[in-house]
């Protein structure tokens, strides 16, 4: 049951259309501070609109404020969760921050999405990039920090996770390889038989 009557719909749809249409004009002009008043107006009005979403995320990359395009593309992947070139945005963003662990987790969803799309090549790329250069840092914070190592060589899962790294199964097993002393805690025990 609609509670608003057809003159208020009337006057929400022309309010709305207003926005967007400012929007659009600051989204050409590239007046950036005025684009992303049109699309939070627009998005008081109806939070789930797909273009004033985008363009919000658009412009507050282009002021520069990438924790704040992180969250507007974050929201816009609740809006359309399967819409690849946003999972790409996001994970992009997220390297951009400085967020690796995170930034390879979405790259390698988008290759498991959408493995024969032609960008599927692209995720894998940087799914083997961010998990090499996380293996450099986690090699070099563990020369560099004797605590950092010995927390790696006991349980190298939690600690990878806690200073926010994440890497593949396989970057894993590789990891394990190099870190002296933490391959043999991590035998696989076979069942007993009593």
């Amino acid at each position: 049951m609609n509670v608003f009557s057809p003159r208020a719909q009337t006057a929400g749809a022309k309010e709305a259309a207003l926005w967007q249409s400012r929007a659009e004009v600051a989204l050409k002009d590239q007046s950036w501070d005025d684009c992303i008043a049109a699309c939070q107006s627009l998005l008081r009005l109806d939070p789930r609109h797909h273009f004033a979403q985008e363009t919000l995320a658009t412009a507050l990359l282009q002021l520069g404020q990438v924790d704040e395009a992180i969250t507007a593309v974050r929201r816009l992947l609740e809006i359309s969760p399967r819409d690849p070139l946003h999972r790409l945005r996001f994970a992009t963003l997220l390297q951009m921050q400085g967020r690796p662990g995170e930034s390879l987790r979405e790259f390698e969803r988008i290759a498991l999405m959408y493995p024969d799309a032609p960008f599927s090549d692209d995720a894998r790329d940087a799914v083997e990039n961010l998990e090499r250069l996380q293996t450099q840092q986690i090699l070099l914070m563990a020369a560099e920090q004797d605590s950092f190592r010995w927390e790696l060589e006991r349980d190298p899962a939690r600690t990878l996770e806690d200073n926010g790294f994440y890497l593949t199964e396989n970057g894993f097993e590789s990891l394990r390889q190099m870190i002296p002393g933490a391959e043999d805690e991590f035998v696989e025990e076979t069942p007993r038989v009593h």
